[in-house]
């Protein structure tokens, strides 16, 4: 009688990963196995210099990497809510730097397209892979009507400004001089702080998590003061700029403004949730008298 032989540890992995990937549903595979394209094309193209800057490539991949923990821990946790929430807001971040790093490449081919063909297709795939990421995770969050773009004037506010926002970037990196360099932080701090007013209303707090994305807000706002600075130093040193040029600012700018007063709005709009404790005061009656008679 011979003992069968022991699978290898190899084998073993490669059976618990078929088992949890068949246990999820179409949707999170689509998260996933997007969420993991993006993390491996990412990683692949560092050497080759596919990529803009160093702040894409880490924005990417947290981004890709949160989508993919959130999603993992969703399927075993009794409460999906809040791991939805996160993981519908990594996917935004992630499709929004994927599509509009494509939308520089593809104005800037025969120019210095990074990486030539090759760079070309790794930046679409990786659109590809973002845009995969986002629709499964909107859909496992309850489908675009779960996003609350119409829940309150703050929230409808917040939402125009940031396609205003994403709009101005579209200019900026397809007709203007700008590179995912000096865009994938402001998109990626704008994306969040939308996502957030957005979200607010789904999160219980004593404050209203609507300010946090102001906080946010003015980050974004920081930043802009800074592009404003060098927009203008670019047209006395470098390049001679056109009206585009300003205008698709404006709008970014303008967009950015937006979503900060989407953000007042929202958390304005919001009443604190008050804590049980504080709010059930609970009296006690005295106890009665015992009197003691001696004899």
């Amino acid at each position: 009688m011979t003992d069968e032989p022991k699978p290898s540890a190899g084998a073993e992995i490669a059976a618990a990963a078929t088992a949890a990937w068949a246990a999820l549903d179409p949707m999170a595979r689509l998260v996933v196995g997007g969420s993991i394209a993006a993390i491996v094309l990412t990683i692949l193209g560092v050497p080759f210099g596919m990529w803009g800057s160093t702040d894409f490539v880490l924005l990417i991949l947290v981004a890709a990497i949160a989508v993919l923990v959130a999603a993992g821990m969703a399927s075993n946790s009794r409460n999906p809510g809040p791991l939805a929430l996160i993981e519908a807001g990594a996917a935004t971040v992630l499709a929004v730097l994927a599509v509009w790093n494509l939308i520089e490449i593809v104005f800037d081919i025969g120019g210095n397209g990074r990486g030539g063909i090759i760079g070309l297709l790794f930046t679409v795939a990786l659109a590809g892979a973002g845009v995969a990421v986002l629709v499964g995770a909107v859909n496992r969050l309850g489908g675009p009507r779960a996003l609350g773009v119409a829940d309150g004037r703050g929230a409808t506010v917040a939402a125009i400004g940031f396609v205003l926002v994403l709009v101005g970037w579209a200019a900026n990196l397809s007709i203007g001089s700008w590179t995912m360099a000096q865009a994938s932080l402001s998109l990626a701090v704008l994306t969040v702080a939308t996502v957030i007013i957005l979200a607010s209303r789904r999160v219980g707090s004593p404050i209203p998590v609507a300010w946090a994305a102001v906080a946010f807000g003015v980050f974004g706002a920081i930043l802009a003061f800074g592009q404003w600075g060098d927009l203008n130093k670019l047209g006395h040193d470098k390049v001679e700029l056109g009206p585009a040029d300003f205008v698709s600012f404006l709008v970014y700018a303008v967009g950015l403004v937006m979503v900060i007063a989407g953000g007042v709005m929202t958390a304005l709009e919001q009443k604190p949730i008050t804590i049980a404790m504080d709010s059930a005061v609970e009296t006690i009656e005295p106890a009665d008298k015992v009197t003691r008679r001696i004899d």
